[in-house]
């Protein structure tokens, strides 16, 4: 019996000392979360320096507006948030990624966010566009991926050096258009099964860039599948990329569809002009089976390049 009391007494004193071995170390753990993350002050005791980054109004007009809009005289104002769906801050150090945020339309904080830097010289890349299912590969700015499956939009971007010092610091950033713009339209009606129209396209990439604000790995092959379903002629498709130059000769193959994915219609463009930041529209009688390819050009926005075929 007083063995078994004494290693009673003895189990209490190791579950005490236990427990406040456990309540020491979870309240140190607290501490220093709240002096890291709620700091009001410029520089935390961590010795990191909070930076606000803040995306700003981007003075370009859009490729859904094909003419530019004038007010008094001079061009519109255009917010870059209204251009796209995601945004992504990123920070670099020695090539290194070290920090990032990812910001979806609708955030009350998005166009803007903070991060606590140790004062250094970095590298920033900011990022917007409208992918369907997330963000590109940032490991690399100098290999951003885009995919099929995440969808090609219109992008958006800033890549700089900047140096954090001891002092709480606001940027306010400047993106510039990286994509060029296929619009193509289709102007007659579709036979009734034709479902869906799919597009593959070569001589621009889903690969930006941002050292250069060009793109890489150019012989890649783009695809676009969209669906017709309810929708009559004229029928209008935009096909975004990034080219390795500031002109380009895209290649373009467009195949019309029905439900059980049977090619109804197929036709091929070759040495279609594109150009930097700027919009080729290329248009014409889709289905019809004989027809003389004739191409004319003129330029508009910033700039459009209007094609027939």
């Amino acid at each position: 019996m007083k063995i078994i009391t004494i290693e009673k007494q003895f189990v209490k004193l190791v579950l005490f000392v236990a427990t406040v071995l456990l309540m020491t170390a979870c309240e140190k753990a607290v501490v220093e979360e709240n002096n890291d993350t709620s700091s009001t002050k410029s520089t935390s005791k961590s010795g990191k320096v909070n930076i606000t980054l803040r995306v700003a109004d981007f003075k370009q007009f859009s490729y859904e507006t094909l003419t530019p809009k004038f007010v008094n005289g001079t061009r519109t104002v255009v917010d870059i948030i209204d251009y796209c769906t995601h945004l992504n801050f990123v920070v670099y150090k020695d090539g290194k990624k070290i920090d990032s945020r990812s910001q979806i339309k609708g955030n009350n904080d998005f166009g803007e966010t903070t991060m606590s830097l140790y004062a250094g010289n970095y590298q920033l890349l900011v990022l917007a566009h409208s992918s369907s299912h997330g963000s590109p590969t940032l490991t690399n700015p100098e290999k951003i991926q885009f995919t099929d499956d995440l969808g090609y939009s219109d992008t958006f971007y800033y890549y700089g050096n900047f140096e954090v010092t001891a002092d709480k610091q606001d940027y306010e950033i400047r993106l510039t258009r990286a994509s060029s713009k296929l619009c193509f339209i289709i102007e007659d009606e579709a036979p009734s099964e034709v479902t869906n129209v799919h597009f593959f396209y070569t001589g621009g990439s889903g690969t930006l860039n941002a050292v250069t604000g060009y793109a890489t790995n150019v012989g890649s092959c783009q695809e676009k599948n969209a669906s017709i379903i309810g929708y009559t002629s004229p029928i209008e498709f935009n096909v975004y990329t990034f080219l390795e130059t500031d002109s380009a000769k895209l290649n373009l193959k467009v195949e019309a569809c029905n439900s059980s994915k049977k090619v109804v219609c197929s036709r091929e463009f070759t040495d279609i002009p594109m150009e930097r930041n700027k919009v080729t529209i290329l248009k014409g009688s889709f289905f019809a089976k004989d027809q003389t390819l004739n191409f004319t050009a003129e330029t508009e926005w910033a700039d459009t390049l209007h094609l027939s075929y």
